[in-house]
């Protein structure tokens, strides 16, 4: 390959060249590095969105497992603090009254225990406790177990009689962990409590846990137990806390001196997602595809240039054996080194000047053969419509010149090489026309083309000149009528279609001097008769080259048959 960096150009300005195999490896290199760069920025976007709604989702269940807890424990509280001042059985409890009127304060305090617990849902249970001889009145939700039932009864004696002031304690029992309210007046006491599962999310997954710190000791509420030790305890403050592994969040209640606590194991789901994992891996699959392209691009495309630029270099300083020795994949490449392979050996057999001067040379004579034809024809139809004016025959006349216009105009398109089959069966049907007019004699011409023929192309003239010669040598018989057909049709042959053109009439056919010269490979013009034919061969000779075959003979009068090679077109050309 060139390594000049400076090269002129036509103008005489220099320009800078530059080396393919370079240019392919700093294109790989950005894209790896914007692929990468790319890869990077968005995820760390993803990441960081991704770990704001995990930590959303996170704080939107402890929030709200926190509000249901302080709106249990506050409903708690005036509950029992509505009964501990204000109500009159509680008081009759701890007052001397008479037995009978005792036993009724004792029945309708279990009324109203049972009215407030059954109306208010949040309320594990209500405790009565007086005469320390004398069993607790309670009612308690029908969803506390018995242990527990028993467990916070025993709890309440236990305290019982130590103050008169409020106290508040949780209390892990059998099956729950409740917080329990306790309040005191002289003999008698009313305790009251919830259950700390209540508003728990429905489904609490097996890595989670939710649990409650109360006067520095954690109690464990639901998930997965992970045993936190004291050192950790103190660790856990109001926020997002990581430690030993794990992720806690903590929230301060703001009805109790408690805290809820979710925690949750610290591991690579908390960061990021499968939606990451696919990019990740798809960013490194797109890395390592650019660098795949890189080597591709090097082995087939890069080098094959190369060797076939040295290749060529070896043409330009006259060394014509060309081997190109890089591998190749490419069709392309491979097309380019078969072509140059054909163009070599084109150039070893001919010479450029030579074709060059052989095409010229065929395009005059193609030039001269057009103009081999006859002008005493529209001289005659000049004169002809002279004759009808002057016998004033003038529809016959303005007939026959509007037909002679069509005539004119259709062979004065200079640029009119190829004409589709349709095209040149309606200027005949119009030369028909005209004859009938200049002649008293009929005449008649039959045209069949299959609808596929019809849409072929054949160089202008083609049909036109079989019916002239037809109409020039066929009318000099006497005592009947010059009739011609015309055939044209479409052949499927091992080499493609080919269309195939048959004029026959019941003229006197073409004399036996003729038949012998049209039927050789190469004809020339006779002096006298055949120049129109002699001259279509000749130009169709030039258009198709060997593809072409004729047959002349005569059956009952002329017959002639042309075979082509089939060309699609859209009308002149």
């Amino acid at each position: 390959m060139m390594t000049n960096s400076l090269l002129k150009s036509d103008n005489g300005k220099k320009t800078r060249m530059f080396s393919l195999r370079r240019q392919i490896l700093r294109f790989v290199i950005t894209l790896a590095f914007l692929l990468l760069l790319i890869m990077i920025t968005v995820m760390t976007i993803l990441i960081h969105s991704y770990q704001r709604k995990v930590d959303s989702t996170q704080w939107e269940n402890v929030s709200s497992y926190a509000a249901s807890i302080d709106n249990s424990v506050l409903q708690l509280r005036d509950t029992v603090g509505y009964i501990y001042s204000e109500n009159s059985i509680f008081q009759g409890l701890y007052l001397y009254q008479p037995a009978d009127d005792r036993v009724n304060s004792v029945v309708n305090m279990l009324n109203l225990l049972k009215l407030q617990v059954k109306s208010n849902r949040n309320l594990g249970g209500l405790f009565i406790y007086y005469d320390s001889d004398k069993k607790p009145l309670y009612f308690v939700n029908e969803e506390m177990s018995f242990q527990d039932k028993e467990m916070i009864k025993s709890a309440g004696r236990a305290v019982q009689g130590t103050s008169n002031a409020f106290i508040d304690y949780v209390l892990r029992a059998d099956s729950d962990t409740y917080y329990n309210v306790y309040m005191q007046k002289n003999t008698a006491a009313i305790s009251g409590n919830i259950s700390l599962s209540h508003g728990l999310p429905v489904d609490v997954g097996e890595d989670e846990e939710y649990g409650i710190i109360y006067e520095g000791v954690f109690y464990h509420i639901a998930g997965r137990n992970s045993e936190i030790s004291d050192r950790d305890l103190l660790l856990l403050k109001p926020g997002k806390i990581c430690l030993n592994g794990m992720v806690a969040y903590v929230q301060k209640l703001d009805s109790a001196a408690m805290s809820v606590v979710k925690i949750l194991p610290q591991n690579i789901w908390l960061y990021i997602n499968g939606v990451h994992i696919f990019l990740l891996i798809l960013g490194i699959l797109l890395i390592l595809f650019s660098l795949r392209l890189y080597r591709f691009t090097s082995d087939q495309l890069s080098i094959p240039l190369e060797d076939m630029t040295n290749a060529l270099l070896n043409i330009q300083g006259g060394i014509w054996e060309v081997d190109f020795n890089a591998s190749n994949r490419i069709t392309e490449i491979e097309n380019v080194r078969q072509t140059v392979r054909m163009m070599l050996k084109e150039i070893e057999q001919y010479k450029i000047k030579s074709y060059e001067e052989q095409l010229e040379k065929q395009k005059v004579q193609l030039q001269f053969l057009q103009l081999q034809l006859a002008p005493h024809f529209y001289t005659n139809c000049l004169k002809n419509a002279y004759y009808m004016l002057m016998m004033k025959e003038y529809e016959n006349a303005e007939e026959f010149l509007l037909c002679l216009s069509t005539h004119l105009r259709y062979l004065l398109q200079t640029d009119a090489k190829m004409v589709t089959v349709q095209t040149e069966k309606e200027f005949v049907d119009n030369y028909i026309t005209m004859q009938s007019i200049l002649s008293s004699r009929p005449l008649l011409c039959e045209i069949a083309v299959d609808e596929k023929a019809a849409a072929l192309e054949i160089p202008i003239l083609t049909l036109q000149i079989f019916v002239e010669n037809s109409v020039k040598y066929g009318r000099v018989i006497e005592g009947r009528n010059l009739e011609i057909q015309i055939l044209v049709k479409c052949l499927g042959t091992d080499n493609g279609e080919r269309l195939d053109i048959i004029c026959c009439d019941n003229g006197p056919g073409y004399p036996q001097e003729m038949l012998d010269e049209l039927n050789q490979k190469e004809v020339s013009a006779g002096e006298q008769m055949g120049i129109g034919i002699i001259n279509l061969l000749g130009r169709l000779r030039l258009h198709y080259g060997n593809e072409i075959s004729w047959y002349f003979d005569n059956r009952n009068g002329a017959y002639s048959e042309i075979i082509i090679p089939a060309e699609k077109g859209g009308g002149v050309s």
